[in-house]
């Protein structure tokens, strides 16, 4: 069993800013499909292994997880905060926002699992992160009360090789932070692409950074970026 939070029913420039709406209850859901395991992919090559799929957590970095002071998952809000489509990409980025009253820290990647009617897949690692900063590995990110981390999810809306057409699209992302299987439901609704995040080639997904190295961001998010 996975806890998940589930909330209330949530430019062309690279993405376009996207409404979702806040926590309400928690309560356990089946554990995704089992599917092949993705893989951690780097500007080169393939360098690492995403979560076993019998769960979703996403461990965060073994050389660093002993020093961090980790943001427990309950003081975490997870939001999509920004999204839309750019050159065949359909991008969106998810904040977590530390609601606690004291510093904490994160590292790693998210665990990302999109789930719709005829598909349920989850995120492949990437150090490439969609219109943002280069990476060679994840950063640490350090949360100031009321700050918030990101990381940058990346699928396309083409049919994949071989394919005449796409799935129906997913309808929802169920995101945990690194090395935490406790997950939100957040819904799939990309506003500027006018539809929910298709469903026709893997999603891959980056590590959390500051999203002050997103600089497309509009200046409400930034003026609450994590420092």
């Amino acid at each position: 069993m996975i806890i998940v939070r589930v909330p209330c029913p949530a430019r062309s420039a690279v993405l376009a800013a996207i409404a979702a709406s806040a926590v309400s209850c928690a309560h356990p859901i089946p554990a995704p499909a089992t599917g092949t395991s993705p893989t951690a992919t780097s500007p080169t090559a393939a360098s690492a292994t995403a979560p076993a799929a019998s769960g979703l957590s996403s461990p965060s970095p073994a050389s660093s997880a002993a020093a961090l002071r980790i943001c427990p998952a309950r003081q975490l809000t997870i939001r999509l905060i920004y999204g839309g489509p750019a050159a065949g990409t359909i991008g969106g980025v998810i904040g977590f926002s530390n609601t606690s009253r004291t510093r904490c820290e994160r590292a790693g990647w998210p665990a990302l699992v999109a789930d719709g009617p005829a598909r349920t897949t989850r995120g492949e690692h990437t150090l490439n992160v969609f219109a943002g900063p280069t990476l060679t590995r994840p950063p640490v990110v350090t949360l100031k009360p009321g700050a918030f981390a990101v990381a940058v999810l990346a699928g396309g809306d083409q049919p994949m090789p071989g394919s005449a057409k796409c799935p129906p699209p997913f309808r929802r992302l169920l995101v945990a932070p690194p090395g935490s299987a406790h997950a939100t439901a957040i819904s799939a609704w990309i506003p500027n692409f006018s539809a929910y995040l298709p469903a026709c080639s893997p999603i891959q997904i980056s590590p959390v950074i500051p999203a002050s190295d997103l600089p497309f961001l509009p200046p409400r998010h930034m003026s609450a970026h994590s420092g």
